[in-house]
């Protein structure tokens, strides 16, 4: 039987997922709040998992570099995004700052041109989401 500190006893980590497919082999860098791994010649499926604080911001940007414009064959990176298992990209990619070398702004999570995407959650994520999700504003 619980005892009530064990019942108010609140994790204070969120989970950040993100699944990545890539698409040919290309060149990928993911930074997750200043943490940057660089993926040259991306070849198979990954998944990446980020214990975060519960109260930071949360900034994820994904580029694709080096990638040669041909008709023989593609090369991009297609992803989704979870925070503590509720799917935000695709769900939310219109949040998302797409820039590329093809001016090509529309929302996507299939980076198919050399470029920079750019998810910013500029306060604590339940917040953020509460407000995105059209369920008000929680109170800090």
């Amino acid at each position: 039987m619980k005892t009530y500190s064990d019942l108010t006893d609140i994790d204070t980590r969120l989970t950040l997922t993100i699944d990545i497919e890539p698409v040919g082999l290309p060149d990928a860098r993911i930074i997750v709040n200043r943490d940057s791994i660089d993926y040259p010649g991306l070849s198979a499926p990954i998944k990446l998992n980020y214990q975060l604080s519960l109260l930071d911001p949360i900034d994820i940007d994904i580029r694709l570099s080096n990638k040669q414009y041909t008709t023989e064959y593609e090369t991009a990176i297609k992803f989704k995004i979870y925070i503590d298992n509720i799917e935000i990209i695709p769900k939310y990619d219109y949040l998302a700052e797409y820039v590329n070398d093809h001016d090509n702004d529309n929302p996507t999570n299939y980076l198919g041109f050399n470029g920079k995407w750019t998810l910013t959650i500029d306060r604590p994520f339940y917040h953020w989401l509460h407000e995105h999700s059209g369920q008000g504003w929680l109170i800090g």
